[in-house]
């Protein structure tokens, strides 16, 4: 594993070094002008805003120039990190937690935030303005803060209430624990609507979507010292085996044909081969601007538990970063400061809750479809665990769930497999 790593890895950093947006190449520039390269994944709501902050920006800075680029979600992850590690890429990236915390901060890739550029005496004083450990995604082993989030994600549960009434459901009742969307879904799919189904696109959102599962039972892919495989334990086993049973024995959902489309991860939702699906507050954004009919029909619940009297979520976010490579770092940090102000547009635009004190009671907030909800799953909430080579641990978490789930395999000995592959990535 690897040696396809490197191989993936190598291939991509030829394609990095043959673009002209490094920020090796694209910094500097004549007439006193200051370029910056600026990368995203791809999220039309977000892109329409970055642009107009972009725009914005350079209206308030004549001397700045920034170049957005957007990449393709499937392409995001690999490119992203093959370009900082080659010493080129971007001079201001936004990035999930997990390749933070797991790549981007241990291997010295990016700089710390740096308060002055941004405005504030200290890193402290920025910290002060967030709800308690929200930036901890963006945090390294000695508490150095390295980016602010563009959002802030918790999960919730989204139910299609149209679907739900010709099945003879009470939307206003809907599925408290996984049980109850296994006999919620055998009656949609017996009607003839959409049932349940998990998403299958990167090693990433495979592992993510197990780590719910695995936030509720228990049970954890390695241990706390980072150094053993606990996959394959009673709890992982019973994480998995929620997964599989909803889609192989209540038949649920389809893995086979579920959509791959990592740039419309709701489609099969909006299409309404799905009646429910997990949901995130972007999630929400994106289907009202994309599919009206579909969001006038959708309502977001509490995400299922194993056990409803204690209650666990997973929180996510993408934080807005810089490159160590990057030549302006004082100038990235300031137009990072600048689009981390705008919280409440972030809000308005495009659904991304900023996690700093007080935003479920500012004005953007009173107009977030499904509030109550989306509070609730932030009171309840924690980052997924990263480790050493966290991109084999999650492919080799991705490899036992399609071993399970789309090939048959028992789930004991997919998490078996999947352990002695984590094992040979951590360290001794």
């Amino acid at each position: 594993m690897k040696h396809r790593r490197l191989i993936g890895v190598a291939a991509s950093v030829m394609l990095v070094a043959a673009s002209s947006t490094a920020c090796s190449s694209s910094s500097g520039g004549g007439g006193g002008k200051i370029h910056l390269t600026f990368w995203t994944h791809t999220h039309p709501p977000m892109i329409t805003l970055n642009k107009a902050l972009i725009k914005e920006y350079e209206a308030k800075h004549p001397n700045v120039v920034i170049d957005y680029q957007q990449i393709p979600n499937t392409d995001f992850n690999t490119k992203m990190l093959a370009s900082l590690s080659n010493g080129s890429g971007p001079d201001i990236i936004n990035m999930d937690d997990v390749s933070l915390r797991g790549d981007y901060i241990p291997k010295n890739l990016i700089v710390p935030v740096d308060p002055k550029a941004m405005g504030a005496s200290s890193q402290q004083a920025i910290e002060d303005k967030y709800i308690g450990a929200t930036l901890d995604g963006a945090k390294g082993p000695d508490g150095k803060l390295y980016g602010l989030p563009t959002e802030f994600n918790a999960t919730a549960f989204a139910i299609n209430t149209a679907q739900f009434r010709k099945a003879g459901l009470d939307p206003n009742k809907p599925p408290a624990t996984w049980d109850d969307v296994a006999a919620d879904g055998k009656k949609l799919v017996a009607a003839g609507q959409g049932g349940f189904n998990f998403l299958y696109l990167s090693s990433g959102q495979y592992t993510q979507q197990l780590q719910i599962l695995l936030n509720e039972t228990g049970g954890s892919i390695v241990d706390k010292a980072g150094k053993k495989a606990t996959i394959d334990s009673p709890q992982g086993i019973a994480a998995l085996s929620i997964w599989n049973k909803l889609i192989n024995i209540d038949k649920v959902g389809n893995a086979h044909t579920a959509s791959r489309d990592a740039t419309a991860p709701f489609a099969d939702f909006e299409a309404g081969k799905t009646a429910m699906t997990i949901m995130y507050p972007w999630g929400v954004g994106q289907i009202k601007q994309d599919n009206p009919s579909a969001y006038a029909n959708m309502k977001v619940v509490p995400l299922p538990q194993v056990d409803p009297a204690n209650p666990s979520g997973r929180w996510y976010g993408y934080y807005e970063a810089v490159n160590k490579a990057s030549k302006h770092q004082v100038e990235a940090w300031k137009f990072i400061e600048y689009s981390a102000s705008q919280s409440q547009r972030w809000l308005t635009d495009v659904n991304f809750i900023q996690p700093l004190k007080g935003w479920a009671q500012t004005p953007a907030a009173k107009n977030v479809p499904f509030l109550p909800v989306w509070e609730q799953a932030y009171s309840r909430g924690r980052f997924d665990e990263i480790g050493h080579h966290w991109n084999e641990v999650q492919d080799a978490v991705k490899t036992a769930i399609e071993d399970t789930v789309l090939n048959g395999k028992p789930v004991d000995a997919s998490l078996k497999r999947a352990a002695q592959t984590i094992d040979q990535a951590l360290p001794d």
